[in-house]
């Protein structure tokens, strides 16, 4: 293959996680001017954050009159997954300049990390293909972020509410999810994250979003550590 060929392989993989994507955004942009900001602070936001769960729960906050110290602890401990990711994608060993790196973590969404790592699992292309791959799938995603954004900003009201596009939210993960559940650490880390979840979706400023997050990463390790050591003495 050609290497322009994996960036567009990235949009064609991208096209049908923007079905979800596109009301997510949309009700970003609702949520925002709900909140109180200006249609150009609300774009901006979307143009300089691109996280739609930290987005909606800091204007959620800022409806509900939230201190700004909350809204910014909030704001972290949601978006805390993507120095996870930013460690999952140096292990993918892209090729990235000083300025390319910056533009990478500007589009860093969970939907092109998730796909950049089941292509590099899936067929190990080059360094440069890696890259181009990521871009591919990251571009779309953020043209359809920001003009699903700016639709929620300007129609917003005009949305019926029987709509209900907050279920897009759920969808979106979902679709994430279970491409990923290919092998037992990351069925075991999912499952402990969703379990501990579970008990701790009321705990303050998404700390248990957090907390469960780690957990499950701690359990994936855990668990693949073990099944390598024994491999290793079954093998001696």
């Amino acid at each position: 293959m050609k290497p322009m060929s994996f960036f567009i392989q990235g949009n064609k993989d991208a096209m049908p996680l923007l079905l979800g994507l596109l009301p997510f955004a949309v009700l970003t942009g609702v949520s925002a001017i709900q909140a109180g900001m200006t249609p150009w602070v609300a774009q901006l936001s979307s143009l300089l954050l691109m996280s739609g769960a930290s987005q909606i729960a800091a204007a959620t906050l800022m409806t509900a009159g939230a201190a700004p110290f909350v809204v910014i602890v909030t704001h972290i401990a949601i978006n805390f997954r993507y120095a996870i990711y930013s460690a999952g994608l140096s292990q993918l060993k892209l090729h990235f300049t000083p300025l390319t790196k910056l533009a990478a973590a500007q589009v860093l969404i969970d939907q092109t990390y998730a796909l950049t790592f089941l292509r590099c699992q899936a067929q190990p292309p080059s360094a440069k293909e890696k890259t181009l791959y990521y871009f591919g799938t990251a571009l779309p995603m953020w043209l359809v972020w920001q003009a699903g954004t700016a639709v929620g900003i300007l129609a917003g009201p005009l949305i019926p509410a029987g709509w209900h596009l907050e279920f897009a939210i759920t969808l979106c993960f979902i679709s994430l999810l279970v491409p990923m559940l290919k092998n037992a650490p990351i069925v075991v880390a999912a499952t402990c994250a969703g379990l501990v979840s579970a008990f701790t979706s009321g705990w303050p400023y998404n700390l248990g979003f957090l907390f469960s997050m780690a957990v499950g990463v701690l359990a994936g390790g855990v668990y693949h550590k073990t099944r390598w050591s024994q491999r290793r003495g079954e093998a001696s």
